[in-house]
């Protein structure tokens, strides 16, 4: 199973088939599509980093859309088994971060993902395009 280094396991296993880190990421992306989430990206940055291998950056609206979306996203790989090893931003919403070990996802409104520019920070990883 693609898990997070680190990470906690429910107590009980789910029915699905383990996913590949593609599913997973493709399972975020979703989640935060479900919840109208905008402009998701997700980087490849394996090979770049020792630490983290994916990070997935999207856009939400208000505080309240950014925990919104944070919950599907953890509500869909929890399904899995996955788990994040921390979750920041949560309590005032304006950037709300899930770790998840090999995976980031960032959540953020607008201003802050205009002022950032994660996709240029981490401009060394590559975009990609998933199935």
């Amino acid at each position: 199973m693609v898990k997070a280094r680190g990470a906690q396991r429910s107590q009980s296993p789910p029915d699905d088939p383990e996913p590949t880190m593609e599913e997973v990421l493709a399972l975020c992306v979703k989640a935060i599509e479900d919840k109208k989430g905008e402009q998701p990206v997700v980087l490849d940055l394996a090979g770049h980093l020792d630490y983290l291998d994916y990070m997935v950056i999207c856009t939400g609206h208000t505080e309240l859309h950014t925990q919104a979306i944070a919950d599907n996203v953890k509500n869909e790989l929890a399904r899995y088994d996955i788990i994040p090893d921390g979750l920041s931003g949560y309590r005032h919403g304006d950037w709300v971060l899930l770790d998840y070990g090999v995976l980031v996802v960032h959540i953020l409104l607008p201003a802050l993902r205009d002022f950032y520019r994660l996709e240029e920070l981490w401009s060394a990883g590559h975009a990609v395009e998933l199935k």
